[in-house]
């Protein structure tokens, strides 16, 4: 597939820098939404498969994250990175008449994926997501919820905490070049993006039986930075007729970088065949 880079302007006068792959022959269109820290560059891998089945991808770097622009790591909502996305789509419209898109994100990526879709159903084809965050993590009591939303809203520039990154796969190639990637953020998450994550938290245990898409749940069951429990909890209160939930025992949080990566595309991609 040919790719080749982009860009518009977001909320603020942000510059958001976004890829797009076309296969010669468009079957359909893929909006993907990278996790958090990262850039759309690495799925580079995930892109290949899905070119094989004639889509098209189109994958932001989200606001503050990798080649686009904005403070790293800053936003004080969630609706920050939905509103680059709506723009996106946009795009993808334009380029795409007559093509309703499918929507993939992963991770912090999954939760921009799943807000955004639970207010434009109608314009999306179907949903995947991958290791979505929509419960705490069972560490994280009460008082520290209340506090981390508190300071997320008066001092969201605050560093809080750094990604850990042996967590994301049990591949040691995988970590190294994160941990080398220059593109991928390294240093401590701001809390108001922590908060504006805890909120939306919040707001999907309210919303998610409105959600009646064709849905797709991935997870690793060993994730230790997304617990399992936020895709089980998707199953279970998504209003959602045609939902398929893959929970894979034994891997970690990046679904599609674990050795057993295959077995989770050829899933993906089987589940993309029938919708």
């Amino acid at each position: 597939m040919q790719r080749e880079e982009h860009s518009l302007t977001g909320g603020g006068g942000v510059r958001i820098v976004y890829d797009a792959w076309t296969p010669a022959d468009v079957e359909g269109v893929v909006v993907l939404s990278h996790g958090m820290g990262e850039h759309a560059r690495r799925y580079d891998h995930v892109v290949a498969r899905l070119g094989e089945l004639g889509l098209a991808v189109y994958a932001p770097d989200h606001r503050g994250h990798g080649r686009s622009g904005g403070k790293r790591m800053y936003v004080r909502g969630i609706d920050e990175y939905t509103a680059d996305l709506h723009l996106l789509f946009g795009e993808v419209a334009t380029r795409h008449p007559g093509q309703v898109p499918f929507l993939l994100g992963h991770s912090m990526g999954a939760m921009i994926a799943l807000a955004y879709a639970l207010d434009h159903q109608a314009s999306l084809r179907a949903l995947a997501l991958s290791g979505t965050p929509v419960v705490p993590g069972s560490g994280i009591g009460k008082p520290a919820i209340a506090v981390a939303k508190v300071l997320g809203r008066i001092a969201p520039a605050t560093p809080v905490q750094a990604l850990d990154s042996k967590f994301i796969s049990k591949d040691p190639a995988v970590v190294a070049a994160y941990d080398a990637d220059p593109l991928v953020y390294h240093g401590k998450v701001p809390a108001g993006v922590g908060g504006a994550m805890l909120t939306t938290m919040g707001m999907f245990q309210r919303r998610l039986p409105e959600l009646t898409l064709p849905t797709l749940v991935l997870h690793g069951a060993e994730d230790r930075l997304v617990d399992a429990a936020s895709s089980r909890l998707i199953a279970d209160t998504a209003g959602a007729k045609d939902l398929t939930v893959h929970i894979y025992e034994g891997l970690h949080h990046e679904v599609f970088n674990e050795p057993e990566r295959d077995r989770v595309l050829d899933d993906l991609v089987a589940w993309l065949k029938t919708h």
